[in-house]
């Protein structure tokens, strides 16, 4: 990506745009392994470049929520949907919302979603896995969740797609589906946080405890703030399967 970026700035005329995807590209790759900082410094970069690229300013709202900066992670991502209403931009602003205590905002936000989900159903399929993932996440249709799932991994079959499955079936009490998807996911032993927390809440939800432990511990070392709100779902998790039970004394 480095070499992509030096060769697009050494032309004659450097596209900005593609200047800005290299970007922020590299600030993807520092966000996935957890170095904010880096991340933070390449969106910026990104948007010096080409000012108002929407998914740098989203994901520069990502690496501030992760950094504790939730107003100003909220800002960016309402700048980022009134370019493109994407439904992982809108629920992650939701997310932001809900944090900060603005529930009527939060839910406003959801309920586009869930507009956009309508419209993807009539229209197509172009947002069913941003889509099974949101209801996914926040307990909500978990057997549109899965269907939506299940046709996206149909016809895109990487390890995404098998993620999706993977937590859609969790949610939506297909413990067997979910075990087997989520290895589809983890083959290639890619390292991402959200993978391993997915793996991880199957793996508690199966009852194998030590492969919960492991997973959600490697999630949270990788990406500590990898979410707002799905970190601190596996925080507690953690918390719940490692903090030794008090027993009662007898009297």
């Amino acid at each position: 990506m480095d070499n992509a970026l030096t060769t697009a700035e050494s032309l004659a005329l450097p596209p900005q745009e593609t200047i800005a995807w290299c970007h922020w590209q590299l600030g993807e790759i520092a966000f996935g392994v957890g170095d904010y900082p880096v991340a933070e410094g390449e969106y910026r970069r990104s948007l010096a470049a080409f000012p108002n690229y929407f998914r740098a300013l989203a994901s520069l709202g990502r690496v501030l929520a992760a950094r504790g900066d939730i107003r100003g992670a909220t800002e960016q991502y309402a700048h980022a949907v009134r370019i493109v209403p994407d439904p992982a931009f809108l629920a992650a602003l939701g997310d932001l919302y809900k944090i900060a205590g603005r529930d009527k905002d939060a839910a406003a936000q959801y309920a586009l979603v869930e507009k956009i989900g309508d419209l993807n159903a009539f229209n197509g399929t172009l947002y069913n896995r941003q889509l099974a993932v949101f209801y996914a996440d926040h307990d909500l249709k978990t057997g549109v969740a899965y269907q939506q799932a299940y046709r996206e991994y149909s016809v895109r079959r990487d390890i995404y797609g098998s993620d999706a499955l993977a937590w859609s079936a969790l949610k939506a009490g297909r413990l067997s589906e979910a075990r087997t998807a989520i290895r589809r996911a983890l083959r290639l032993g890619t390292r991402d946080a959200r993978l391993f927390y997915h793996a991880g809440m199957i793996a508690r939800a199966t009852g194998d405890k030590a492969m919960a432990i492991t997973y959600l511990r490697k999630a949270l070392a990788l990406s500590p703030q990898f979410d707002p709100l799905q970190a601190a779902f596996a925080r507690e998790g953690l918390r719940t399967m490692t903090t030794p039970r008090k027993t009662a004394r007898a009297s």
